[in-house]
């Protein structure tokens, strides 16, 4: 045990978490914010033996007049050594983001100083990124360190008058494994508010979301509305985050391929709400994406292997 802990043990006995103890701090009176994550290590251990999805897996989300926002929290058995540096890089991120159905493409630019990130959102059928709506993401990463990494994606201007659309990530190494924080928020416009309403009331009127409430004296049910909308779209988002991490170590030329099956694969662990289509019209539909989007990367005049070509 390191000297500071033995003395704060000492005057205040139970209060110093052990795993806390573990870890480096990077000076003396900092604040390492790898300590805030072994409080989430030990939380999701416990959500693992008694959470509602029996894996160390978290998520909350909230719906404001002004805010909508969701974080899922989670441990992936992979060393950060092998994850925080990947995510750091900008080109990872159009590797993982567009498994999502409603993700046609995504292609990287730096344009000094910023690098810029665009979206080409469609619905969950195949569909030329021509045909769909691009939204820019600012990328940042935000910090850096040994064990630990914080990236930001800003688009200040989104779909429907929508504003501060954000994902973030922040990873931290403990104990071997990766902790990892993954948020997804905006501010919706009236506009937005009506489409959703719309939507919720016709194609999305049996969607569900994971966290649970009660309704009319009854048992819980689970939430439906815009919060089980950013519930869904975040822990997707989570899932094929661990998708892409968990293929890293394949060779390159089969990682495309296990990257896809991965993710269908995870997705349907939770088919009540998240499930879309069979598989085979999953991975014809992504497939034929991808070589959009690397088409479509290689125009702007960087190779396409940049964004997960071959």
């Amino acid at each position: 045990m390191k000297p500071w802990c033995r003395r704060r043990a000492r005057l205040a006995p139970g209060l110093i978490p052990p795993l806390l103890c573990l870890l480096p701090l990077s000076g003396w009176g900092a604040e390492d914010p790898r300590q805030r994550f072994v409080g989430h290590y030990q939380e999701l251990q416990e959500d693992a033996r008694r959470g509602p999805f029996g894996l160390p897996l978290h998520l909350h989300a909230e719906e404001r007049e002004d805010l909508v926002r969701a974080e899922v929290h989670g441990i992936l058995d992979l060393p950060f050594r092998r994850v925080g540096p990947k995510l750091a890089e900008p080109s990872s991120w159009c590797e993982f983001i567009p498994l999502n159905l409603n993700i046609k493409a995504c292609t990287l630019q730096v344009l000094a100083p910023e690098t810029i990130l665009t979206l080409y959102i469609g619905g969950k059928g195949y569909q030329l990124p021509e045909a769909a709506w691009r939204q820019e993401y600012r990328f940042q990463v935000r910090a850096r360190q040994r064990g630990y990494v914080a990236i930001f994606l800003e688009a200040l201007e989104g779909l429907l008058g929508t504003k501060g659309q954000r994902l973030e990530i922040e990873m931290a190494s403990v104990l071997g494994s990766t902790v990892v924080e993954f948020r997804s928020s905006y501010q919706p416009s009236a506009a937005s508010r009506l489409l959703t309403a719309i939507y919720l009331a016709t194609l999305g009127r049996d969607k569900i979301g994971f966290s649970r409430e009660s309704s009319g004296g009854g048992p819980p049910g689970y939430v439906k509305g815009e919060q089980g909308l950013i519930e869904r779209n975040t822990m997707r988002y989570y899932l094929l985050l661990e998708a892409f991490l968990d293929t890293q170590g394949l060779p390159g030329s089969q990682r495309f391929e296990a990257r896809l099956n991965a993710a269908y694969d995870l997705m349907e662990r939770f088919p009540a709400q998240l499930h879309e289509m069979e598989k085979a019209e999953y991975l014809d539909t992504k497939r034929r994406e991808h070589e959009n989007q690397v088409r479509l990367q290689e125009r702007l005049g960087l190779p396409g292997r940049l964004v997960g070509g071959p």
